[in-house]
């Protein structure tokens, strides 16, 4: 079975395609990786679809040849996302083909379970990932970052008064993030890297396997909040704000 992994939510952005056996042993993943493209800042709607062609055409395939697609579908860049998602919800359409969504806080939640630490494997964890403007994307996680109790858009007062009050560690993505929650998060804060695509693969495999896979017309991406644009029509009686869902 084929896999193509897209992420286009954080600062780093990647394709991958991978090669999954459905008959793996304990002791054998089951996973190869074929081929991986890492994309530039700001450059994922030149880069995406010539990437994924590259990374295909190096290894003889075709997208009819992919089994399905996996993407990250949020929280993160308003337009990131939409780059990733438009791209792949177009492409999975054209082949008849299904996608499968990841969660770009379980993803971080998922490379901390990994951190050599020996309380981490069975605490709650708190994942933290800078929203812009002085809020916050929030996830709650349990069983290593494999059971996600709640996902939430935060500002700063409140999350940490929220993080004061939960046990476990607190997963922050970046400086800026870490340096926020210092006091909040005291002892049991931990910072990871920024995940690149190979990071959402074991994710992806594992929504694989328990065939969580979902129809393009039904995928949307999880901005855990609206934007903040406003489109101000005009009428008799005066304006009249109206949010609307656009980029930032």
């Amino acid at each position: 079975m084929l896999l193509l992994v897209v992420d286009t939510a954080g600062p780093k952005g990647g394709v991958l395609l991978a090669r999954i056996s459905e008959n793996k042993k304990d002791e054998d993943p089951g996973v190869e990786i074929l081929g991986e493209i890492e994309l530039h800042p700001r450059q994922f709607s030149a880069e995406l679809i010539p990437a994924i062609a590259e990374l295909l055409g190096a290894n003889q395939r075709r997208l009819s040849d992919v089994d399905a697609f996996a993407v990250v579908s949020g929280p993160g860049s308003f337009t990131g996302l939409r780059v990733g998602l438009s791209a792949v919800k177009a492409i999975a359409e054209a082949t008849g083909k299904p996608i499968l969504t990841l969660s770009h806080l379980a993803i971080l939640a998922s490379i901390a379970a990994k951190l050599p630490s020996s309380e981490m494997a069975d605490a709650a964890m708190q994942i933290v990932l800078d929203a812009g403007r002085g809020e916050f994307y929030y996830g709650f996680y349990r069983d290593e970052g494999k059971t996600r109790v709640a996902e939430s858009f935060e500002a700063l007062e409140a999350l940490t008064e929220k993080i004061k009050q939960q046990p476990g560690w607190v997963i922050v993505a970046g400086t800026s993030v870490k340096t926020a929650f210092q006091s909040a998060a005291g002892t049991r804060l931990r910072e990871v890297p920024s995940p690149s695509v190979r990071d959402a693969l074991p994710l992806a495999v594992e929504e694989w396997r328990a065939r969580r896979f979902h129809d393009p017309l039904d995928v949307d991406a999880n901005y855990l909040r609206r934007s903040d644009a406003v489109v101000v029509v005009r009428t008799k009686a005066g304006p009249v704000a109206h949010a609307e869902d656009v980029p930032s």
